[in-house]
């Protein structure tokens, strides 16, 4: 069936403001998330060729109208605003990490500042940060001019341009492909707010990676940064400290994170598997605990041999412990840990 192009632009005169509208809207909205049109094209059921027409003003070689395209992306736009914090799923327990992390954002959101988290593998400090973020934005929802903390995960060999790139899409501006209009964007967006900038697994950050998220610490808005990872991050600092010295300059701290100790960890167990532990004999159940957590401790490779309390080991062992339960029929608690250790 041949397309009457003429007859559809005649057609599409009469809602050209509001498809020139929608049109900004959609470059505006894959430009603060990253999103390429293939991909919002998938999203919203439309074919990439028929949103690349729609952005480019030539929907005629499509259809007659774009009432239908419209309303496809701005519902999909309205339901997954840009910036809209994640559901960070899991239980956050009160401990020693948790408290020495949330102490770390008080001090970094009064004034411009650096710090420095490290530990070992493990210690789920990724989990931790993430829910801190969120707790924090939720709290300032309410004040358009308040604090705002966002996450970004740094992976191995990422470079300075896609780091920027990851920094604006999760603070929801315009992201591209150069690092200046980048920052130029994030510095007008966030002028009026506090912000800090947790950067996870930051020991994958070339020397010239640091250098750029600098120039977010030093220049305004002035974000406070800090920089989580393992031991290699501190080592990292230590072994080009001179290279380094511009920051090791502005860090106000290095914090080890102290770990699970042996009380928090048998807390985490009983509250998880409490129930399954309740109908055991005491000596039974403590002999349980005891695997789980023994399971769970390993060597700090860094510290000398440090024996410390794998989170994530635990967490999955216990995960796995409950799941076997939900689907076996019963029998001694025991025996399901075996698998786990």
């Amino acid at each position: 069936m041949k397309i009457d192009t003429q007859g559809n632009r005649a057609a599409l005169a009469a809602e050209a403001g509001v498809n020139t509208a929608v049109a900004d809207r959609i470059r505006d909205y894959l430009s603060r998330t990253g999103l390429s049109v293939p991909d919002f094209a998938r999203r919203i059921n439309y074919s990439k060729s028929a949103l690349g027409f729609f952005l480019a003003g030539t929907y005629e070689k499509v259809g007659g109208t774009g009432r239908n395209i419209q309303r496809a992306a701005a519902e999909f736009m309205d339901a997954h605003p840009i910036g809209a914090p994640a559901f960070i799923l899991g239980e956050l327990y009160e401990t020693a990490n948790v408290r020495l992390i949330r102490e770390t954002f008080r001090k970094l959101l009064p004034r411009p500042v650096a710090y420095m988290l490290y530990a070992p593998p493990g210690s789920q400090k990724t989990f931790v940060l993430e829910h801190e973020v969120q707790r924090l934005n939720r709290e300032q929802l309410a004040d358009e001019g308040g604090a705002r903390a966002f996450y970004v995960y740094a992976r191995q060999g990422i470079r300075p341009r896609d780091l920027v790139r990851r920094v604006s899409i999760a603070l929801g501006c315009r992201a591209g492909n150069d690092i200046d209009p980048m920052l130029q964007s994030i510095r007008f967006d966030y002028r009026a707010n506090r912000v800090l900038l947790a950067v996870d697994e930051a020991q994958h950050l070339s020397i010239e990676c640091f250098e750029t998220l600098r120039e977010l610490l030093d220049q305004p808005p002035h974000f406070s940064l800090l920089l989580a990872g393992s031991h290699d991050l501190k080592k990292k600092f230590d072994e080009f400290s001179a290279t380094l010295e511009q920051w090791n300059s502005r860090i106000i701290d290095k914090v080890r994170l102290p770990g699970l100790d042996r009380a928090e960890a048998r807390a985490i167990v009983e509250r998880e598997i409490g129930e399954l532990l309740a109908g055991r004999p005491a000596r039974q159940a403590e002999a349980v605990i005891e695997k789980l957590i023994a399971a769970a401790t390993t060597r700090d490779a860094f510290e000398n041999g440090r024996a410390y309390i794998n989170v994530r080991t635990l967490t999955n062992a216990l995960n796995q412990v409950r799941a076997e339960a939900q689907t076996a029929t019963p029998q001694p608690v025991p025996e399901t840990t075996e698998a786990v250790a």
